[in-house]
């Protein structure tokens, strides 16, 4: 089918309500509509999902647009079914299996016209045939530079892509292809091309533009620690037009700044992945309503939704590598308005990087240890990484490579996804890690020559970095105006260092089983004196010192305002020697009885949890091993106490037992401290 230029107008005006494009668009839309295939390199707020979505109002059939951002996801769904008038769905890990059965049903009656996949999702096999088997005449592959192993933010599950596009054109040799990013040097564009082509199709063409923001300007603020980044905070944002974005390296990290605004009296909300599916909805859609003037996020938030009036993103931490950052700066000014762009540079956010490098990383012996986990029966994911300790995220990038390389196949066993061994002999080739390493370790090189302002222009830089080997110095930037700020900060950050002293860490509240949000006193992100003599005593016959219990005593105090708790009970423990005196503690702040033979182990752990090498070990240790061995409880809340936190895994066993014992009322955990468990090895990391 022929479309021509009235047809294109007409879509545009009457399902967008747009009567002229952008730079650029109608090109590549008839390029698309013409039965190409294209690769878009655009940056920042361009428009590029118009791209698709005209396309979509006028081929039929089902525009398959695959992303990694959730986020995106829900915020095209609402415009595409309420604004726009296009049916649309989506498959995610947000999701619960109802809700993706039913978009997987939709598409398949041909009730929907674009449907939304995580590149996760991709990975199954039975869900893989169930979209390769759809009507679909147009694949969008969203953030296309992580099908690049010389991309910056590679993705194993971005192979199966690749397979998709494959069986795809097999089946509709019309299928057309668009890519999209803002983050493609020449290498990875050149990738990028190779991997989309069809094997007998046309040349796959590719538009990139200038990737300079012009009403963005740049700056470099130096700190000397968090409580510093605190500190510059407190003064800046109240010197900026809201709304603003200020992304963290960690989900903790966002807590953190969240609470510490509000305590200097911001409006200030925290998002991250680790959220309930549908708090994250709420959040979002405060965001974009503008009911919410500052929200600290990872990256799992702001890549690709439609917030056009961000006047400022603020990176609290350093993120990865420039390219990242300037995907992540590029949110702020999308309307064309003056917009600001800061990173709080702090030399040593280059270990968490490092750490999320590292960790991503396998070596031949993570391959070793799968295959030899799967020697003699198939396994599940869960299962492999119980059975292997590795980090989770290398059984993950290890397994996706196995496959790749023929060493492992994977099939369905009753609708769950297992893995097993092929007959081929060898090793498998490193090579593709061995490029990512370079790559990530290049990048963060690069950002941290940036965070230091080794350059003389900050866009300048970012542009170069993209493949504007020609731009400018953009004359707006810190650099080009020879500017450092000149925010006064000495008393906030002594205020700062006092409060993250004695701050709290929330235990998120869980839904299996239903616990309360709960407190861990201490964090080891944060250290301190505390920290450090909690860990220094907690095996020992010496008692809390007086300013850790003090603390205790405060915070069970604070927790009795918002529940109504009858009792104390404590989850056991091998060599916790001041448990029986935290329970007196909080049992006498409380003015309520102490249980401290409530909960035991009905059959002892087969290691201490500091001992295994993964959360998905730890989780299996306690599972089903602790009992109730209260007869009775009192009716009402219970506060249930513990020396530390780490995965999680010891709190939700007690929680499953109080509740498979019909507790009607709040269980709330509380514990003396957070730590941070090794992954892939034994032990804390502090």
């Amino acid at each position: 089918m022929q479309f021509t230029a009235a047809d294109i107008d007409r879509v545009l005006l009457e399902r967008f309500g747009f009567t002229e494009f952008r730079p650029g668009q109608r090109d590549s839309i008839e390029t698309l509509l013409a039965g190409g295939s294209l690769l878009c390199i655009q940056p920042t707020g361009y428009g590029k999902s118009l791209l698709y979505q005209l396309p979509a109002a006028l081929l039929g059939g089902i525009t398959l647009v695959v992303s990694p951002l959730l986020a995106l996801m829900r915020d095209q769904l609402g415009h595409l079914n309420e604004r726009f008038g296009l049916p649309a769905g989506s498959i995610n890990s947000d999701q619960s299996d109802e809700e993706n059965a039913a978009a997987r049903d939709a598409a398949a009656r041909g009730d929907i016209q674009l449907l939304f996949v995580s590149p996760e999702h991709l990975d199954h096999v039975d869900r893989f045939a169930a979209l390769a088997a759809l009507p679909v005449r147009l694949v969008v592959i969203d953030e296309a530079h992580c099908i690049s192993t010389w991309g910056h933010d590679f993705r194993p599950a971005y192979r199966q892509i690749v397979h998709l596009l494959r069986a795809l054109q097999e089946r509709h040799p019309q299928l057309r292809v668009l890519g999209l990013t803002a983050t493609a040097d020449e290498r990875v564009e050149a990738d990028i091309r190779e991997q989309m082509q069809a094997p007998d199709g046309p040349p796959l063409q590719v538009h990139r533009s200038g990737m300079d923001r012009p009403n963005i300007r740049l700056a470099v603020v130096g700190v000397a620690s968090m409580a510093h980044k605190l500190a510059y905070l407190a003064k800046l944002i109240p010197q900026l037009p809201p709304p603003g974005l200020l992304y963290c390296a960690t989900r903790e990290r966002t807590e953190l700044v969240a609470d510490y605004l509000r305590t200097c009296g911001m409006s200030a909300v925290a998002y991250h992945a680790g959220l309930d599916p549908e708090l994250k909805r709420e959040l979002q859609a405060d965001f974009l309503a503008g009911r919410t003037p500052v929200i600290a996020a990872t990256n799992a938030l702001g890549m690709g939704i439609d917030k056009s009036d961000l006047r400022h993103v603020i990176h609290v931490d350093v993120p990865s590598s420039v390219t990242a950052y300037y995907q992540e700066v590029g949110r702020a000014g999308r309307d064309g308005k003056p917009a600001r762009g800061v990173l709080l540079f702090d030399p040593d956010d280059a270990k968490i990087q490092e750490h999320f490098i590292d960790s991503a990383q396998p070596h031949a012996d993570d391959f070793s240890a799968v295959l030899a986990a799967l020697a003699d029966d198939p396994l599940g994911l869960t299962a492999l990484k119980v059975r292997t300790g590795l980090h989770p995220t290398r059984v993950t990038v290890v397994v996706a490579e196995l496959v790749e390389q023929g060493f492992v196949r994977k099939r369905s066993a009753d609708g769950k996804q297992v893995y097993e061994r092929t007959d081929r002999p060898g090793a498998p080739a490193l090579t593709r890690y061995e490029t990512q390493q370079s790559v990530r370790t290049r990048e963060l090189a690069a950002m941290l020559t940036y965070g230091r302002l080794e350059v003389d222009c900050l866009m300048q830089t970012l542009r170069r970095s993209l493949g504007d080997r020609d731009a400018p110095a953009c004359g707006r930037c810190s650099q080009c105006m020879h500017q450092r700020s000149s925010i006064d900060i000495a008393a906030e950050v002594e205020h700062a260092q006092h409060w993250l002293a004695t701050r709290p860490s929330p235990i998120a509240a869980s839904q299996r089983p239903v616990m309360a949000e709960g407190l861990a006193l201490l964090d080891a992100e944060l250290g301190g004196d505390l920290y450090r003599g909690l860990f220094a005593r907690r095996e020992s016959m010496q008692p809390l010192t007086p300013a850790l219990a003090d603390l205790l005593d405060r915070q069970v105090r604070g927790l009795a305002e918002h529940f109504n708790f009858q009792a104390v009970v404590a989850v056991p423990s091998r060599d916790w020697q001041q448990r029986a005196e935290a329970l007196a503690i909080a049992a006498e702040a409380l003015g309520v009885p102490a249980l401290p033979d409530a909960l035991v182990w009905a059959n002892e752990p087969r290691a201490r949890q500091a001992e295994l090498r993964n959360n998905d070990q730890r989780r299996e240790n306690v599972d089903g091993r602790m009992t109730l061995a209260a007869s009775r409880l009192p009716i009402g809340d219970l506060l249930v106490l513990d020396d530390f936190i780490g995965s999680g895994a010891t709190l939700r066993e007690a929680g499953r037992v109080l509740r498979k014992a019909k507790f009607p009322g709040a269980i709330v955990p509380l514990t003396l401290a957070r730590v941070r468990w090794k992954l892939g090895a034994a032990g804390r990391v502090r």
